[in-house]
């Protein structure tokens, strides 16, 4: 606290009240002073706070805090990562409000973390994969799977191109609650390594939340900042194998049915979303196995559903002037440019197959 304290400002009052109360005062010559003696703590006056917790006030802020405070942007991107990094302590209760005054602020809004999970369809279901266990001390919970639909090919080559900057995938990992990772598509969660594919737009429908958690906090895998994670840990690197092994599964299913996005829609209108809650809830319902290489861990793997077209038909793909589109376009559907290339495609090739097994007749 006293860190923070002096990057914001040259004073401070700090405030506290449980049974009884106290107060401690920075001041600026204290501040300024090389020796950091201890401070007085008085008591506090009553009435002074009308509940109990404890309210800290700085006093004549740093020049680039000023900067900050006064910026939008600023205070937007500070909204969204405390949003994100404490979104597990803010859904337990804890709120964080932000205004000029207090009258004005307003509560930030967890972001919170969800799943797909769908009755059973074509001889399986989306469910999410669930790992629960211990690793040297450190109780681990790893949810992962789907929390949108797939893109179609189309969509996919657009979501590359503006290398999916707005998408919710990646792997999330918390320490104790606090977020320490969020979103990540890179190698520090398993992306392209391993036998797991890079992440790219295909995979924009996966995503995956780590659960670390120790009475210990020295047992966590956190650097010296605690903002991070230490990658070379012990805990993490096998936690990551996990979180690889649950990749590359659900990399699969996508692989599987990017071919057919519109067959997955009867099995997406039976969907519903599941929060964090409730997949923990579902965990202490599920039988779980014990795995060979980790028996200290046990894994719910679901049994997801396979296209009975996968092994009878292929994707024909390739490029068009957008004139000859758009001229195919007007001639099949009288709209030209606003219909969807694929459909274009989809129609010319319907009418040639349907001409040459006319022709044969």
């Amino acid at each position: 606290m006293k860190r923070a304290i002096f990057k914001l400002g040259t004073e401070a009052l700090v405030e506290s009240l449980n049974d009884t109360g106290f107060s401690v005062e920075f001041t600026a010559e204290w501040m300024s002073t090389e020796g950091w003696n201890d401070l007085p703590i008085r008591e506090l006056p009553d009435g002074k706070l009308s509940t109990s917790g404890t309210s800290i006030t700085v006093m004549e802020l740093n020049e680039e805090v000023k900067a900050a405070f006064s910026s939008n942007g600023w205070i937007d991107e500070f909204k969204k990562i405390v949003a994100q990094h404490y979104s597990i302590i803010l859904s337990k209760g804890f709120s964080v409000f932000v205004g000029k005054t207090l009258e004005e602020a307003q509560p930030i809004t967890p972001e919170p973390f969800l799943l797909l999970q769908t009755s059973e369809v074509s001889g399986g279901r989306i469910a999410p994969y669930i790992y629960k266990g211990q690793i040297e001390g450190v109780d681990v919970e790893i949810y992962a799977g789907l929390y949108r639909e797939l893109l179609t090919a189309e969509e996919a080559d657009r979501e590359e191109e503006t290398r999916g900057t707005t998408d919710d995938a990646g792997w999330t990992v918390a320490c104790n609650d606090r977020v320490v990772i969020w979103k990540d598509k890179t190698r520090l969660t398993g992306w392209g390594e391993a036998n797991v594919p890079n992440y790219h737009g295909q995979f924009i429908a996966i995503t995956g939340i780590v659960l670390l958690r120790s009475d210990d906090p020295s047992k966590l895998p956190l650097t010296t900042t605690k903002r991070g994670i230490d990658a070379a840990s012990n805990v993490y690197s096998e936690s990551k194998d996990l979180m690889r092994e649950a990749t590359k599964s659900l990399t699969s299913f996508t692989n599987k049915w990017k071919k057919f996005p519109e067959k997955l829609e009867t099995i997406y209108k039976a969907s519903e979303y599941v929060d964090l809650p409730k997949l923990r809830a579902i965990a202490a319902e599920t039988p779980l196995t014990a795995m060979r290489k980790q028996p200290s861990v046990s894994k719910y793997e679901p049994q997801y559903p396979i296209p009975t077209e996968e092994k009878t038909h292929v994707v024909v793909r390739f490029e068009a002037p957008k004139a000859d589109v758009a001229f195919l376009g007007e001639t099949y559907f009288g709209e030209g440019e606003s219909v969807k290339p694929g459909d274009v495609g989809r129609e010319a090739f319907d009418r040639a197959i349907k001409d040459a097994r006319s022709s044969k007749k």
